[in-house]
C-alpha cells in the first residue's frame, strides 16, 4: 500500500485571504519562526543532559558517540547521543533499543523520545508504570540519529530526509539487501555507495552489537502503521512473525483506536524498504523483535490507512465517504491477487513522490504529511505514543518470560493515552 507518497509535486495551501496558492521550492521559514514549539538539535541535548541530571527512580547513563565523516561531507564529526536507562539494583531481563530521527524531516519523532524520556525517569502521563517496568527491562535511546540533516530542516528545508551526504540512512544498513540500489542515487531514497557507508549508520550498528536488543524499534513518520521484518520483501516473513505481530494488535487498539493497520513492513508500505535497519536487526543481530512504527500522517493520507485498517480486520463500517468504501473493497482485491501487478502499482505511485531529488519537493506538502503543525497536536502525539513504547518493552518481556516457562513479575497495567487541554499546553517546556 503506498497511500504515504499520495502528494502532488506542487501542494496547494491556502493564504491568509482564503485563496489558494501554490508553494513551490524547498526551503520555508526557519523552524523557531514557523513552529517554535519543536526542539531545535541542540536543545534536544540540553533537554537530553537535563533530563539525564536529574533523573528520579533510575540510573541514566548519557554519552555521546562519534565519528568523522569520509564521504561527501568529509572531516565533518556527527556526534550522535544516546541513553542507557536502568533501574539501580537490578538485573534486568530485556534489552530495549529504540531510535528516533533517522529522517530528519520527521521532527515529531525525536520529540517523542523525549516524552519517553521524561517518564522513564518519573516526569510524565505514563511515569506511574514505570518503576514495575523498569524491573525487568533496560532501555537505550537515541533521540536524534541524523542529527545534521535535522539541522537543515530546522533552516527550513522541510523536505530533508537524508543525512549530510544526502543518503537516505535507513537504506544503508548492510549490503545484503540492497537490490538495485544504482537506480535510486541522487533521490532521497539514495542508499549511498555501499552498506554502512554512512557515520550515523555505522554509530547505530556498532550500538546494536554492544547492547544486543532483545526488542529494537524505529519510530517514523509520514505514515500509520506498526511494521515488523521483512522490509526488504513481503514474499516471505521470518519465522517468528506470528510472535511479532501477536503483540502489535492490542497497541493498534489502544493507541490508535485499531486505525493503523499492522504487520509485515513491506506488505504494508506497497513496496521493498532495501536495506532498512528492522533487516538488518532481525536476520544479523538477531532481534527477536524487531519494528518499525509509523506514529504520524497528515489528515488526508490517513484516512486510507484507516480503512486498510478495517478492512485487513473484516470491516469498514464508520467510514465517512463513498471512496473510503471503495477502497476498503479495492484493498481486499488487491491482498486477493498480490504479486507483481501489485508492486507495479506501488512502484508507479513512488514516481510521483519518493523517488525524486529533495530539492524537487514542496516543503509545505512536507510539513502537512510528516508532523502535526500546532503544540497542541504535537503534544497529543508524543504522549499517546509513549504509552505505546512502553507496551511494547512490557509485552516483548512478558511474552519471552512465559515462553521460556519464567514466572512473570508482576507488571503494571497499560496507561491510557492521554490528550491535553490547550489550557495545559500553557505549562509545557518544549
Amino acid at each position: 500500500m503506498a497511500w504515504k507518497y499520495l502528494f502532488t509535486a506542487a501542494a496547494i495551501v491556502h493564504n491568509g485571504e482564503g485563496s489558494s496558492v501554490k508553494v513551490r521550492g524547498q526551503q520555508g521559514a526557519p523552524l523557531k519562526e514557523k513552529m517554535p514549539w519543536y526542539h531545535s538539535t541542540q536543545e534536544i541535548h540540553d533537554e537530553i543532559s537535563e533530563i539525564a541530571a536529574t533523573c528520579q527512580g533510575a540510573d541514566v547513563q548519557l554519552s555521546t558517540k562519534t565519528k568523522l565523516n569520509s564521504g561527501d561531507a568529509a572531516g565533518t564529526e556527527i556526534a550522535i547521543d544516546v541513553l542507557q536507562v536502568r533501574k539501580a539494583g537490578t538485573a534486568p531481563r530485556t534489552k530495549a533499543m529504540f531510535v528516533f530521527g533517522e529522517h530528519a524531516r520527521e521532527l515529531v519523532s525525536p520529540e517523542s523520545s523525549l516524552d519517553l524520556l521524561r517518564n522513564l525517569c518519573g516526569h510524565g502521563s505514563s511515569s506511574s508504570r514505570i518503576s514495575k517496568l523498569l524491573d525487568n527491562v533496560e532501555f537505550t535511546v537515541v533521540p536524534n540519529a541524523n542529527p545534521l540533516g535535522r539541522k537543515k530542516v530546522e533552516q527550513g528545508f522541510y523536505c530533508k530526509r537524508t543525512n549530510e551526504d544526502n543518503v537516505d540512512l535507513n537504506r544503508n544498513w548492510g549490503d545484503a539487501h540492497r537490490g538495485d540500489a544504482m537506480k535510486f542515487s541522487g533521490d532521497e531514497m539514495d542508499p549511498g555507495p555501499n552498506g554502512f557507508s554512512e557515520p550515523e549508520t555505522q554509530i547505530l550498528k556498532e550500538l546494536a552489537e554492544e547492547v544486543h536488543p532483545d526488542v529494537y524499534l524505529s519510530i517514523h513518520t509520514g505514515a500509520y502503521l506498526l511494521g515488523a521484518p521483512w522490509g526488504y520483501t513481503a514474499a516471505k516473513t521470518p519465522s517468528n512473525q506470528d510472535s511479532m505481530v501477536e503483540i502489535l494488535g492490542a497497541i493498534s487498539e489502544r493507541y490508535c483506536g485499531g486505525n493503523c493497520p499492522y504487520g509485515g513492513l513491506a506488505d504494508l508500505i506497497g513496496y521493498n524498504s532495501m536495506g532498512c535497519d528492522v533487516d538488518y536487526m532481525a536476520e544479523t543481530v538477531g532481534t527477536p523483535y524487531a519494528y518499525t512504527w509509523e506514529i504520524y500522517v497528515g489528515p488526508e493520507i490517513r484516512k486510507h490507512y484507516i480503512a486498510e485498517a478495517r478492512s485487513r480486520k473484516g470491516g469498514g463500517g464508520g467510514l465517512d465517504d463513498d471512496d473510503d468504501q471503495m477502497f476498503v473493497q479495492k484493498s481486499k482485491q488487491k491482498r486477493l491477487r498480490r504479486g507483481g501487478s501489485r508492486a507495479k502499482r506501488s512502484a508507479s505511485k513512488l514516481k510521483t513522490w519518493y523517488e525524486r531529488p529533495e530539492s524537487e519537493q514542496d516543503w509545505d506538502s512536507c510539513i502537512e504529511q510528516f508532523n502535526p503543525r500546532t503544540a497542541e497536536e504535537t503534544r497529543s502525539v508524543v504522549e499517546n505514543w509513549t504509552g505505546a513504547y512502553l507496551d511494547l518493552a512490557e509485552s516483548v518481556d512478558l511474552q519471552r518470560h512465559q515462553k521460556s516457562g519464567a514466572t512473570p513479575a508482576a507488571s503494571s497495567p497499560a496507561a491510557p493515552s492521554v490528550t491535553k487541554s490547550p489550557e495545559a499546553m500553557l505549562d509545557f517546556q518544549w
